[in-house]
């Protein structure tokens, strides 16, 4: 005997005001008795401190409780008895945030998880286990009006560089290029190109790092951290100098959303240039970006 969550939207992405169309599958060899068929859908946001933060902001923890944007339960069922066999219940449920609150798109970060989750529970007698399934949803903004390009010129020199204490050990070196919009659609590609002008020493990789910046707060202060999501190597070797380089990276879905900043918690995004040396020393050039769905 077994329960499953069958829905319409193979795709399983909605927008907020979508009705949610689907079926509870009941697939049993005998006749098998029930207490209720109950569908409970959830909204959250879950938020989790840093390890490093916990000891100094212990009271942070009673302000990052879950909060719940979504919220439904669905009686499918009432007691009664499955046939043998395959059967089908339909559900359908419109998709809007509690109290007219916009919802957010699905997300999965490090200390920040938004989520909407499908559970299905056939409740049976004392003595028999219940039956249930769970499955997720993603939820995704509507396509607004799309914005302006707004690229960003750059050169990454010695000079420029920020991260490193004693820049007398940095290498002379020149890095330019641009890259074609710091506002970028979620759905398109990361574009833009660089050269290398010139380095006194060898060049290893060039690599493109694509970081989330999570952050937590409430009253009592609030914790912010900086985690990667993924790394793509664009230039391999010591690389031809006055050679224009392609800059291209996909934003990863889950991983990724449109910016937010909301009263309890920010998810922010940017990206790393990195040039590693011959001798394993890198230099990085970091690029505030903000994401949007348009």
């Amino acid at each position: 005997m077994s329960v499953d969550i069958k829905l319409k939207k193979l795709s399983k992405i909605y927008h907020e005001g979508d009705i949610v169309k689907g079926a509870i599958v009941v697939q049993t060899k005998d006749p098998l008795p029930h207490q209720g068929i109950l569908l409970t859908v959830e909204g959250s946001v879950t938020v989790s401190l840093s390890s490093k933060n916990a000891g100094r902001l212990e009271a942070m923890y009673n302000s990052v409780k879950p909060l719940n944007v979504f919220s439904t339960t669905i009686e499918i069922a009432k007691s009664g008895k499955c046939s043998p066999g395959r059967s089908e219940i339909a559900f359908d449920f419109p998709l809007k945030g509690k109290n007219n609150k916009p919802l957010y798109e699905t997300y999965h970060g490090v200390y920040i998880n938004i989520q909407y989750n499908l559970r299905c529970v056939m409740k049976r007698s004392l003595l028999a286990k219940d039956l249930s399934k769970d499955c997720e949803i993603m939820v995704e903004y509507k396509t607004g009006e799309k914005a302006a390009p707004k690229p960003v010129s750059f050169t990454v020199t010695p000079g420029s560089i920020q991260n490193v204490k004693d820049k007398s050990e940095i290498p002379r070196f020149s890095v330019r290029g641009k890259l074609d919009s710091s506002e970028c659609c979620i759905t398109k590609p990361f574009t833009g190109e660089l050269v290398v002008e010139k380095s006194d020493s060898v060049i290893k990789s060039i690599e493109l790092q694509l970081l989330r910046v999570e952050t937590v707060g409430s009253a009592e202060g609030y914790s912010r951290e900086a985690t990667e999501i993924q790394n793509i190597e664009i230039g391999f070797g010591d690389v031809c100098h006055g050679i224009t380089i392609p800059i291209y990276m996909i934003f990863p879905r889950l991983f990724s959303c449109p910016t937010l900043d909301t009263t309890n918690f920010k998810i922010e995004f940017e990206v790393n240039l990195v040039v590693v040396f011959a001798d394993n020393q890198l230099i990085m050039e970091k690029f505030p970006i903000v994401l949007r769905r348009f």
